[in-house]
């Protein structure tokens, strides 16, 4: 919340594109399941088109998860001391302050995850029908958050398979199993309506489409093992390796092996796909509040409070430069932590080209306009911070398909008139120069970060579409 308040950043591309997605509501998406537009929609019914509007998502998600640590490790360990300090643990990981802060589908998805381990290991212990049913329940809101959700089974079942067999015999897991399934049929319809899109886009990305040589595959390895160690805190990160070996140890008692197993799987998953192909950081982080609290555990049970305060505080002040680095600039330390590797560039400056081509928009003095890019970032982005939210287009040059795809497209404007607005991070390309009867102006409008000109946005203004011409959608 304090983040947000101060308006450090604009909202990040996919962010922006989420939002979107809320304006056009539907059972499904191309890359991603429904539940964030319904969530946004909700939410900025409430807050207003806003980056609250959108973010309010995160800061309450970022506190449902403390309060689901608290109660989960009560009911694992019976100690309330434990269970507080676990939810104090967590505030020290910079994947849970992101996760709590930006909005985007990993956020969710870390909740339902937890929920449903949370749930299903209270089912498998006390057998209870209700437990079952909010066990399948939570996995199907998991699912309609992300599909990586179904990382869920493997290690479930494998936990069933070497302490709870019997469980196997017992109605109500199927049953269970049942209600999630629920969950992926309006996935399934809209798939089945739009030519399985999503199905081949998540292919596309899970698939490695060339050899790589040795040295690139010890290179994708060695970039993923250092992001999980960067989004779980450098200065945690002895305490987490020490979970990860003592939770093997201690595998015979079930808590334990319950509690490594999960985020173990998924690590070791997107460690096996990163041998061919680069990995993004956050894709395994949902998955890991149970290290978490492991690592709380074993930090609460050997007493070394002393180390960890001085390693929270640490990484309390990690978080904190990360969000705000710009004390270092006005203390003359901005060299230490400079804006090329700052992660926050990338949120800052489109609110101004929100109002840079707003104003382009109010000069042309007709209603005959439309906005377009052939990026889905940029389009996202002017939607949300152009004045009024006005609908914003994509053309197909040389990308592989996006939502914007599927929406009504800039065809319905031809030979009417209409004056385009291209806005792109590259020149003009010549198709869409020769769409237009004439190129009437051209702007550019620089984003400069803590004095750092990260980007040049050009912004075309093209005089009466006649026939747009654009590549075909080869690639998902």
């Amino acid at each position: 919340m304090f983040y947000t308040l101060l308006n450090i950043t604009d909202l990040s591309t996919e962010e922006a594109q989420y939002w979107v997605w809320s304006k056009n509501l539907d059972i499904g998406y191309y890359s991603k399941p429904p539940l964030i537009a319904y969530m946004n929609f909700i939410s900025t019914s409430i807050f207003g088109d806003t980056e609250l509007g959108v973010r309010i998502n995160a800061i309450l998600i970022g506190f449902l998860i403390g309060i689901v640590v608290f109660l989960f490790v009560k009911d694992l360990f019976k100690d309330e001391d434990l269970a507080f300090f676990s939810s104090i643990f967590i505030i020290g990981v910079p994947a849970y302050q992101i996760g709590s802060y930006i909005f985007l589908t990993d956020s969710p998805l870390a909740l339902f995850w937890l929920l449903t381990v949370y749930m299903f290991y209270k089912a498998v212990n006390e057998n209870r029908p209700y437990q079952w049913i909010l066990t399948g329940f939570f996995a199907g809101l998991g699912f309609l958050s992300k599909f990586l959700i179904v990382l869920f089974l493997p290690p479930a079942l494998l936990f069933l398979i070497f302490y709870r067999k019997e469980i196997f015999k017992e109605k109500w897991f199927y049953i269970s199993v049942g209600i999630a399934s629920l969950f992926t049929v309006p996935v399934l319809i809209w798939n089945f309506q739009n030519d399985f899109v999503t199905f081949k886009h998540v292919f596309n990305l899970g698939e490695a489409k060339r050899e790589i040589s040795f040295q690139k595959s010890i290179s994708y390895i060695a970039e993923y093992i250092g992001s999980q160690i960067g989004i779980n805190s450098v200065f945690l990160f002895p305490f987490f390796a020490y979970a990860l070996y003592r939770g093997f140890a201690d595998r015979r008692d079930t808590k334990i092996f319950y509690l490594w197993i999960f985020p173990v799987f998924v690590f070791l998953v997107f460690l096996y796909i990163s041998r061919k192909k680069g990995i993004e950081a956050n894709w395994p982080a949902f998955s890991y509040a149970t290290l978490y609290i492991l690592g709380a555990y074993y930090v609460y049970k050997k007493r070394w409070f002393r180390s960890f305060a001085a390693a929270f505080l640490l990484s309390v002040w990690s978080i904190l430069t990360l969000f705000y680095p710009f004390y270092l600039d006005k203390i003359g330390l901005g060299k230490l932590y400079p804006p090329k590797i700052d992660p926050i560039h990338r949120m800052t400056g489109w609110e101004g080209l929100g109002k840079k081509v707003s104003e382009i928009v109010r000069d042309l003095k007709t209603d005959k306009y439309f906005v377009f890019s052939r990026n889905y970032h940029i389009a996202s982005q002017l939607w949300f911070y152009m004045e009024g939210n006005p609908r914003v287009y994509t053309v197909v040059i040389s990308r592989r398909m996006n939502q914007f795809d599927l929406w009504p497209g800039i065809e319905q404007f031809e030979g009417k008139g209409y004056t385009g607005i291209y806005v792109t991070y590259s020149g003009l390309h010549t198709k869409v120069k020769n769409s237009f009867r004439k190129v009437k102006a051209h702007y550019s409008y620089d984003i400069i970060y803590r004095g750092w000109k990260y980007k040049t946005i050009h912004i075309y203004v093209l005089e009466d579409l006649i026939k747009l011409q654009q590549d075909r959608i080869e690639r998902y």
